[in-house]
């Protein structure tokens, strides 16, 4: 099977790559962004059974028009007490926020204006602080509750008398802060897993020709497996917002690694051989193997995890599942096409035979078990001689 793809690969490269291209253009066109459609709110997880989910219910049967539940708190507090001018600003806040000009998913407002009765729980005792409550048509966690959210605060921002305090809370406010803080863990991971992973290869190739094959397969291979993922998410299947971060880290792991044995297994047999086209294919027969089996025993477990009980856990495993597997079949197909198509520029600026037989960078270690050759050996008796040639700058 894999002569086979090392076959078709290494004569059909350019096409394997335009593939690739173009499935990434399309999932990444068709599919709904990965934010939009995960699941934010982990109590949507637990089984009907959980204590928690059981009281809800009890609350949603008794008192169907919750004025708390779907709502946010806008907490209007000065340490000196309230004067007539902030409490005309709570009017006019209320006033903003039962307008056309606030976010659509407001459904409407409760303060001690319009709801005397709730005194005594809207206002502290003291005089200093007083609560306005907002209650949203969407329940918290979901993207147009939360975007209501921001949009109240920047208004508040803009409007608040100096030395007043305003603040937003609540489930609404709460969630929408966590959801903030789950988006901005997501970049800072990417953005150090991108900067680690640059510095790796950059010290293990010393090349920015090399280097460019593992993060292009990475980044084709995060596309189609995020579109994916954010597909099934669409179609039903409740995948937890932290799936994305998650993601980031299996795929630009395991991606570096499969692309680690296939380019390090390369440049040991082009050094020996120097020649490309058949020294790629023997590359892809035998490591091609090694890291099947080993992404075979990953999507194995990610995939048992479909059977756990908090529902968690059996989303993001069948998650983490998919995004081996597209990482597997971009690592087998996609790499090599790249190296193929780079050419005798692959290792640039030094020539793989020259790499291979001064040993100008670390070797791969691989078990013989696995039916992989160690490093070749770095006496000069045993290299070629116009490698030698190269390295000490002597010529016939």
């Amino acid at each position: 099977m894999f002569d086979r793809l090392g076959g078709l690969v290494t004569k059909r490269f350019v096409w394997v790559i335009v593939a690739w291209v173009a499935v990434a253009g399309i999932v990444h066109t068709v599919a709904p962004s990965l934010r939009d459609v995960a699941t934010y709110d982990e109590t949507a997880f637990l089984t009907a059974d959980a204590e928690s989910i059981r009281a809800v219910d009890v609350l949603a049967t008794n008192w169907p028009e919750d004025e708390f539940g779907n709502s946010a708190a806008i907490v209007i507090t000065r340490a000196a007490g309230l004067r007539p001018a902030d409490l005309a600003y709570v009017d006019t806040l209320e006033a903003w926020l039962r307008s056309g000009e606030a976010p659509k998913v407001v459904r409407g407002t409760q303060s001690v204006r319009t709801r005397p009765e709730l005194k005594d729980v809207l206002n502290a005792k003291d005089g200093t602080t007083t609560i306005l409550l907002v209650q949203f048509n969407t329940p918290p966690f979901e993207p147009p509750t939360n975007e209501a959210v921001v949009a109240i605060r920047h208004h508040i921002a803009s409007a608040t008398p100096r030395d007043l305090d305003v603040h937003v809370t609540g489930n609404a406010g709460v969630a929408a802060d966590q959801s903030n803080t789950i988006q901005d863990s997501i970049s800072r991971t990417t953005l150090i897993t991108l900067v680690l992973v640059v510095l790796i290869l950059m010290w293990v190739y010393r090349s920015p020709v090399t280097l460019a094959v593992p993060l292009m397969t990475i980044g084709v291979a995060f596309v189609v497996a995020q579109g994916l993922v954010a597909l099934l998410a669409q179609a039903g299947m409740k995948v937890s917002s932290l799936v994305e971060t998650f993601m980031v880290v299996i795929i630009f792991g395991a991606g570096t690694d499969y692309c680690l044995f296939i380019i390090s297994r390369f440049r040991e047999e082009v050094g020996r051989s120097h020649e490309y086209k058949g020294t790629l294919r023997t590359t892809v027969v035998v490591v091609g193997a090694v890291i099947a089996s080993s992404a075979a025993a990953v999507i194995v477990g990610f995939t048992a995890q479909g059977v756990a009980k908090f529902g968690m856990f059996r989303t993001v495993g069948p998650a983490m599942a998919v995004a081996v597997l597209v990482t597997l079949i971009a690592g087998l197909t996609l790499t090599p096409a790249l190296m193929r198509a780079f050419g005798r520029n692959l290792f640039w600026p030094a020539h793989p035979e020259d790499l291979a037989a001064a040993g100008a960078l670390p070797e791969l270690q691989v078990s013989e078990e696995l039916g992989i050759a160690p490093p070749i050996s770095t006496d000069d008796s045993k290299r070629p001689a116009a490698a030698v040639a190269r390295r000490t700058g002597r010529t016939r």
